[in-house]
């Protein structure tokens, strides 16, 4: 049987087309939808201390995942799910990528503890042991071997201080610099040659040790810098042995930072999309609406969505965790 060449040339064509729309990535395009929820009462384990509620607190997270013609359209007309241009894996950030995301979820871990500690009253029981490497300018071709996430523990082997981390960028600008690094829990020692580039080397954080009561944190995969605020809420019910949540199914968002402020984040229309398909009743937000005047607060968002979905969840506006501990205690 003889087959028309049209046909054949309509079905390539098709095909292709088919695939451009559906199973093409673009490059550089992402669609963030509502993502998994984790409960941070049962990824925190405080050493002596038996669990101290029934409780849920969800830490809420987006979905992400690199966007084709299909999902850009859909994504464009859905309430929650956003599209976002990311150019953070090319080029020099691209080399750090997945350190740089374990880095900032290990700091994000790290100050939910000193906080919780702070909150606590306890604070005198963590101590620094070094710093943790956040970035690194890669124009330095001399920090080659140092990675983001290393802790700093000593630098010509003199132990880690503040003084040391701030004399740092003139040492390596000096000469040959010995460096001593925690990397994946062993000790490294890098011998970093002389750097003539001026300016911005790198930038670090204090990593703390955490001494007893120690505090496990097990993130089943979840984590991050917006799961700040519940981690630290689970670790400080488990520190003072209070039960703040008498049952309640809560949710929320938003970094932990010194002295207990919760900074905004991103994603809050997919995140109270998903807190309220788990029927959370309590969803918890940053608003910093002053901060800048050219963009949504967190909060204004979250009760848009809140009613676009016409949901119960009640949306609570805070600005550090003594909101949320005072909130949860006035409610119950």
């Amino acid at each position: 049987m003889k087959i028309n060449k049209k046909y054949i040339i309509i079905t390539i064509i098709s095909l292709a087309a088919v695939y451009f729309i559906f199973f093409f990535k673009l490059p550089n395009r992402y669609i963030l939808k509502p993502g998994p929820l984790g409960d941070a009462v049962q990824m925190v384990s405080v050493a002596n201390t038996p669990e101290t509620t029934e409780g849920k607190a969800f830490v809420t997270t987006v979905r992400r995942r690199q966007a084709t013609l299909a999902s850009y359209l859909a994504a464009l007309v859905s309430y929650y799910s956003d599209v976002k241009t990311d150019y953070t894996n090319q080029g020099i950030m691209g080399r750090d990528n997945q350190d740089i995301q374990r880095a900032f979820m290990a700091n994000s871990q790290q100050k939910a503890i000193v906080e919780a500690y702070r909150a606590a009253q306890i604070e005198n029981e963590l101590k620094a042991v070094g710093i943790r490497i956040m970035a690194v300018n890669r124009e330095a071709s001399s920090l080659d071997d140092l990675r983001v996430n290393d802790i700093l523990t000593a630098v010509n082997d003199e132990p880690f201080s503040q003084e040391i981390l701030s004399a740092l960028p003139e040492l390596l600008r000096a000469g040959e610099t010995k460096l001593t690094v925690i990397r994946n829990g062993e000790t490294v020692d890098l011998t970093v040659e002389k750097t003539e580039l001026e300016g911005y080397l790198l930038s670090a954080v204090l990593a703390i040790e955490e001494k007893t009561p120690s505090v496990m944190i097990d993130s089943k995969g979840f984590g991050g810098p917006s799961a700040g605020a519940m981690l630290t809420l689970s670790i400080y019910q488990q520190l003072t042995g209070q039960d703040l949540l008498q049952g309640r199914t809560i949710a929320g968002t938003g970094t932990i930072e010194e002295s207990g402020l919760i900074g905004q984040v991103g994603g809050i229309s997919q995140k109270v999309a998903a807190s309220h398909s788990a029927r959370a009743e309590i969803f918890f937000v940053p608003d910093w609406a002053d901060l800048d005047v050219t963009s949504e607060s967190n909060y204004a968002e979250a009760v848009r969505t809140r009613d676009f979905l016409q949901s119960d969840m009640e949306i609570v506006p805070v600005n550090n965790l003594q909101d949320i501990i005072s909130y949860l205690k006035e409610t119950q």
